[in-house]
This record gives C-alpha cells, structure tokens and sequence, in this order.
C-alpha cells in the first residue's frame, strides 16, 4: 500500500538513519571536480566508474582516464558499471531511443506505432542496472506513451491511468519498478510508479503522490529509484511550498517532503532527479524566474545536512568550485554516493557544460559488522571464527591476508550497536 504524505521526516527516516552512511566526503579530504565538456553530463553508472551525456558531437562516455564519443544523438543513462548504457540516435525515420554497447554499438528501438511525431520516434529516460529493460517516452504518431523495452520482449507501452499522455522516467536496478508521470485531464503531471508481478509479468500503475496532504490530485513526477524500487524520488507540484518540490517515497513509510530551498526569484520550482542505494543522498535542482532570466541551483539532500545549495555544500568541503560557474541541476549520483554528475553553466544557463565530482569514499563507522545487520555480536563472531585461518576478505578486517586474533581485537573493539 502507498502511504500519504508524513510531515514529520526525521520520524519517516528513522530506519534509514540506521543503515551504514553513503561514502560522503568529509572537509579536509580531497574533492574531485572538473568541467568536463560543453553540453550535458545526463547519468552516471551505478557503480560511479562511468559517466554518460552528450554534446555537439553526440553522445559520449566520460570515465578518469578521459572522454570518448560514443556517437549517436546523446547517452542518457549507464547500467551498473556502464556496459550498456540507453540513448538517443538518429535516422531516416527520426530520433528514436537505442541502446549501446562497444561490441554491437546502437540498437534501434523505434516507436509505439508505424509512424512518430514531427522528427521522433521515442526517447530514452533509464537502463536497469543489468542493462536488459531501458524505458522512456515513445510515439503512436502524435500520442506520447510510456514505454519499457526488453532484449526479450522489445519496446511496449505501459498502461495509463489517466486520458492522456505518460512517461517513464527511471527504472530500478532490478528492473521491477518504473517511475515517471501520467497526465490528467487539466494537463497536469502526476506522479506516476508502475510495480512488475513477478507471476504474470504484467505492468500496475498507482498515483504515487494522489490524496497526500496538500496535493490531493497527485500532482508531480517521478525521477529517480534505487536498486529494487523500495525508495522513489521526484518533484511534488502541491498547494504550498509545504507539499511542492522534492520528494521520496519509501515503500514501507509513505512520501516525505524534502521541499525547496528559500527562493530568490518568482516563479520558482524543482525537485528530487536522483538518489543512492540506501536513500541517504539525494541529488536535483531548482529553477527560479521567468525565461532567459531564469536561473538554476543544484540541490543535495542527506539526513545529516538537509536541503542545501550543492555547489555551496562542496566548497565547504573543499571542492574549489569556480566561483562564476553555477552548478545548475546534478542529474545523476551513484550508488554510494561519491561520484555525482549533471550540468552547469557560465554567464546564461543557455551555453551549458558538463560536470562531474568525485568524493572521496567515507569510512565504515562499524567494520565488526560482518553480517550487516547493525550490530557487532555473537553472529558476526561466528562467521569470523568460521573464516579463521583463512585470507577471507570478508574477515580480514585488518587486510594483512590471514583471519586472526588481530581481526578478533578489532571486532571486539567495535562490540555493540554500530554508530
């Protein structure tokens, strides 16, 4: 069941609270930035070795040893460690969403129908972490669908709740959970999640953010999942600023309002684009003012700092961001938290650049817990002595090759609840 809106956060989380942090940078640490291209930085693998977007020549794959082109028409998203990675190319018969691989190159999905909208078939949105399932928006001539597409069962339309238009934009790594928006009769978006049965195989949609407090209608997006789907984030569109901007959805919780940064300008806007295996870092934007006017703020979120500002919050750990380039959305952010990537500019948000940060990976607070469950006890003792004697990695809390009384004084050493 879909819960409603809790207003109360630090209550809604506190289960997250307990999970082992993200590998978030800590002041002092040395903090990788770098402009890496003109045009835009879209997503980053799961596993942060590889960064996918595009740029006036096409569609490109930015790892530490550089940037290549990938051709097409953009790279959009990149599985779990950027094997395959789903975009957008172009053809006789128009823009259409693809998938790459550097052994096959692109494969065409096409559209929903015989023909497109104006010069588009489709356009890709997420891969799922294995690279098999890509989603987006596909064509039934002018009639804009959600779509999912398989190796298996090539590209079909996801059902709709509403009249008109929807679109899928962010799948779960494991494939089970689509995320994205379902147009109501007044045109509004509202977010939308679709949920596999895993018997069937078929495709249920729910309103994700319908009769919360404050946003009765649902209205909304979502943008971004985890692994299983278990946490969704996106942008809330309520009726104050109180139930408007970024959201996460936790499948046990209901949706928590993350919200807005105060503004400088009227109108003002944004929300939630992304978002770590464990929910405790997100990653969006805001955009304020009114046409070429208008300006942008890349936000980040986590239980420790709340909604800031993400170019100020990486300055402050010493990230040496130029002080003329605005980090204008961070549109992507790996599982782990350490490598985010997205796109900035310099002067107007029209001339756009793509960026990435790598952080540095943070220390695990409790390292005894070889069982994950917390807590240093009699069942992480028991699979320490069950490795004893041998070089298990696992066990090796000291990593000097050999599972010993040197790891049994550092387990000890952390005995109890982990921090």
């Amino acid at each position: 069941m879909l819960g409603g809106m809790n207003t109360n956060p630090n209550h809604t989380l506190a289960a997250l609270l307990l999970s082992l942090p993200v590998g978030v940078a800590h002041a002092g640490d040395t903090i990788f930035f770098e402009i890496i291209s003109e045009g835009l930085a879209n997503g980053v693998s799961d596993d942060g070795g590889v960064v996918v977007g595009q740029n006036n020549s096409g569609g490109f794959v930015w790892t530490l040893d550089g940037l290549q082109s990938i051709g097409g028409v953009a790279g959009i998203a990149a599985d779990a460690d950027g094997s395959f990675i789903t975009g957008d190319t172009s053809g006789s018969s128009g823009d259409s969403a693809s998938r790459y691989d550097a052994k096959s190159g692109w494969t065409v999905f096409g559209g929903l129908g015989p023909s497109g909208c104006d010069s588009s078939l489709s356009s890709a949105y997420d891969i799922s972490s294995d690279g098999q399932r890509c989603v987006g928006l596909g064509w039934d001539g002018c009639a804009a669908s959600a779509f999912l597409w398989s190796t298996d069962g090539g590209m079909f339309e996801l059902p709709r709740i509403g009249p008109s238009s929807t679109r899928a934009d962010t799948i779960s790594g494991d494939g089970a959970v689509i995320g994205g928006w379902d147009q109501a009769s007044n045109g509004s978006r509202r977010a939308a999640a679709w949920f596999e049965n895993m018997k069937t195989g078929e495709w249920e949609e729910t309103l994700v953010l319908e009769g919360t407090f404050g946003n009765p209608e649902g209205y909304g997006e979502v943008n971004g999942s985890n692994g299983d789907g278990s946490i969704l984030v996106g942008s809330a569109d309520g009726t104050s600023d109180a139930t408007s901007g970024a959201f996460m959805y936790l499948a046990d919780d209901g949706v928590v309002n993350i919200g807005l940064l105060p503004p400088e300008q009227f109108p003002y806007g944004g929300g939630a684009l992304d978002v770590t295996e464990d929910g405790r870092a997100i990653v969006g934007y805001q955009r304020e003012g009114f046409g070429g006017g208008q300006s942008f703020r890349a936000t980040y979120w986590s239980p420790e700092t709340g909604l800031v500002d993400l170019k100020e919050h990486l300055n402050g750990l010493g990230a040496g961001i130029p002080a003329g380039f605005t980090l204008a959305a961070a549109q992507s952010i790996s599982d782990d938290g350490t490598v985010i990537c997205g796109w900035g500019y310099e002067g107007l948000f029209f001339f756009q650049d793509a960026w990435v940060v790598v952080l540095p990976g943070g220390d695990t607070p409790c390292p005894g817990d070889l069982n994950g469950d917390g807590r240093v006890d009699g069942g992480d003792l028991g699979l320490l002595l069950a490795a004893w004697g041998t070089n298990d990695p696992a066990a090796d809390l000291n990593e000097d090759g050999d599972v010993n009384g040197a790891d049994l004084g550092l387990l000890l050493a952390f005995w109890g609840e982990c921090p």
